[in-house]
C-alpha cells in the first residue's frame, strides 16, 4: 500500500519548509541589524515581505491540492492521537495564511511602501497606528504559534515512526525507494 503523498504535495511542502526557515534567518538578521545598518535591515524587511507573499501562495496552493478534486488528502492516522494531528495540521494552514496577511498590514497601516521582489507593489492602507499595532501584536503570537506547531509536527512524526512504526515519515520523502517500512 502506497501512502506516499503526491510529487506536487511534496515539494511544496519542502519548499514551504525553506522559504519559514529563510523568513526566521531574515527576521533575526533584521533584528539584529536595524540600529547599525538601517539600509540593509529595510532590504531584508522587503525580501522577508516578499518571501511572506511566496508562502502565502504556496499555502494557497497546498490547499488546492489536498482539498481539489484529485483529492491528495493526508492519508489517515491509525496510531497515535489522530485527533492532534488534524488540529497541527490545520493551524499550521491557518497560521501560514495569517502571517503574512498580519505583516503587510502591520507596515501597510502605518504607510511604508510594500514592495514584492522590487517590483510589485501592494496597495497602501489608511494610516491607523492602532491597526498597525494590532497586527504586529498578531503577527508575533502567530510566529511564536508557528513555531510551537512544528516543533509538535516535528516530534509527531517521529513519534509516529519510532514509537508506533508509522511509515509516516515516508509520506513526505523527497526521493528515494518506496520502503514498506
Amino acid at each position: 500500500m502506497n501512502d506516499r503523498h503526491g510529487p506536487w504535495l511534496r515539494l511544496a511542502h519542502w519548499t514551504t519548509v525553506s522559504l519559514v526557515a529563510a523568513q526566521c534567518t531574515l527576521a533575526g538578521l533584521n533584528a539584529l541589524l536595524y540600529e547599525p545598518r538601517p539600509v540593509l535591515a529595510e532590504a531584508l524587511v522587503q525580501a522577508h515581505i516578499s518571501l511572506g507573499l511566496l508562502i502565502l501562495v504556496l499555502t494557497l496552493a497546498r490547499l488546492a491540492i489536498r482539498l481539489g478534486p484529485s483529492g491528495q488528502a493526508a492519508p489517515a492516522v491509525r496510531t497515535g492521537l489522530p485527533g492532534l494531528v488534524g488540529v497541527v495540521h490545520s493551524g499550521l494552514y491557518i497560521v501560514l495564511l495569517l502571517l503574512p496577511v498580519t505583516g503587510y498590514v502591520k507596515l501597510a497601516a502605518l504607510g511604508y511602501e510594500i514592495r514584492l521582489f522590487s517590483a510589485l507593489s501592494l496597495p497602501a492602507l489608511p494610516f491607523d497606528p492602532w491597526l498597525s499595532s494590532l497586527a504586529r501584536v498578531a503577527h508575533v503570537y502567530l510566529s511564536a504559534t508557528l513555531g510551537v506547531l512544528v516543533a509538535v509536527h516535528v516530534v509527531g512524526a517521529l513519534l509516529h515512526r519510532h514509537l508506533f512504526g508509522s511509515p509516516i515519515l515516508s509520506r513526505m520523502a523527497i526521493a528515494g525507494r518506496r520502503s514498506r517500512e
